[in-house]
């Protein structure tokens, strides 16, 4: 098992810590760039009430300038109807031309005045805009200081289990250290073992090396045909076997060499015979054979004496010269089978 790296887990540490102080560093950073903004605003807020105060105070001394300079047309109008010296009147005609150049100036300050109004309503509007936009940001980085929050806290979770998972690795270091110890220690008294029994061995593989190969052949010959119900030993050599009484119900024997081999009163229903090579030392008398397939068996001079082939599957079987006395091949099915006269048929001709 491959350690741990220490320095890659100081690292990941390190990493996380780096975060949360960006966190809180951060956080703190838009907290105070919220307050400056709301006191700005705040601010623009008591300049304009101030401006808007200061506007109507010249509006009221702009009215009263009017109001005086109506009174003081109506007193010159009575002066001019009240006088016929030549040398009054043009002081009243210069007083009305001065009286008229102060009216023209509070005209133009006048429409100054309703220009400053007209932008001091956009510049409120644009302030009220501003504190609606600043409300919805506000609500963001309230909901971003939220997150920031509860990243915080997972993060301070992974560093609980980070910290758990450091503890579990280094006792399973620990374990695994003292197992290739105990290993190796093993490792070495094996050696020695081995190292003083050697001889030993070798003397027992001598004494028992026919034993051996005789055990071999016997597994081989168990491996390669099984001699069971449903048993494969499909192209076996059985030879002078003797398999008289065995159940070999349903066993494969296609393309086996049978000759001399004695299968008296063997279970042999359902069997698979295809192709099986027979001679005249061929014993099946008194054998079970219902339901069995012996398309193409050689049964040539074989005996059958008292065999059970009912519903067996005779095609192309050759029985020439075979002994059959009281076999029953009630129901078989014949297709150019040779009967024991050396004649092909396509029925029944027992």
């Amino acid at each position: 098992m491959a350690e741990g790296n220490p320095t890659q887990t100081a690292l990941v540490a390190g990493g996380l810590a780096v975060v949360l102080l960006l966190n809180v560093f951060f956080s703190s950073t838009l907290q105070s760039d919220i307050n400056n903004v709301e006191s700005t605003v705040a601010s623009n807020d008591a300049d304009l009430a101030t401006m808007n105060a200061e506007l109507g105070a010249i509006s009221d001394i702009l009215d009263a300038d009017l109001a005086l300079i109506e009174v003081l047309d109506a007193r010159i109008d009575a002066l001019e109807s009240e006088s016929g010296d030549n040398t009054t009147d043009a002081q009243i005609a210069e007083l009305q031309e001065e009286i008229d150049a102060i009216i023209d100036i509070l005209d133009a300050d006048l429409l100054l005045m309703e220009a400053l109004e007209a932008n001091l309503s956009a510049v409120s509007a644009d302030i009220d805009t501003a504190e609606a936009s600043l409300g919805a940001v506000a609500a963001d980085l309230d909901a971003a200081v939220t997150n920031i929050s509860m990243v915080a806290a997972d993060l301070d979770a992974v560093e609980t289990q980070l910290a758990v998972l450091e503890t579990q690795l280094a006792a399973l270091e620990t374990a695994v250290a003292n197992i290739n110890q105990m290993l190796t220690q093993h490792d070495a008294q094996i050696a020695m073992l081995e190292a003083d029994h050697m001889a030993d061995i070798y003397t027992l593989q001598a004494e028992h090396y026919y034993d051996i190969a005789a055990l071999e052949a016997a597994l081989e010959s168990a491996t390669s045909c099984q001699l069971v119900p449903f048993g494969n030993c499909a192209g076996a050599n059985l030879s002078g076997a003797n398999l008289s009484g065995m159940d070999l119900t349903g066993i494969d024997l296609r393309s086996a060499n049978l000759e001399g081999a004695d299968l008296s009163g063997a279970e042999l229903n359902e069997s698979l015979l295809m192709n099986i090579e027979g001679n005249s030392s061929t014993n099946f008398s008194n054998a079970y054979l219902r339901y069995a397939d012996l398309t193409g068996a050689d049964l040539r001079y074989a005996d059958l004496t008292g065999a059970d082939l009912r519903y067996a599957d005779l095609k192309f079987a050759n029985f020439e010269d075979a002994t059959v006395t009281d076999a029953d091949f009630t129901d078989t099915y014949w297709h150019q089978t040779i009967w024991t006269d050396g004649d092909r048929y396509d029925s029944n001709q027992a």
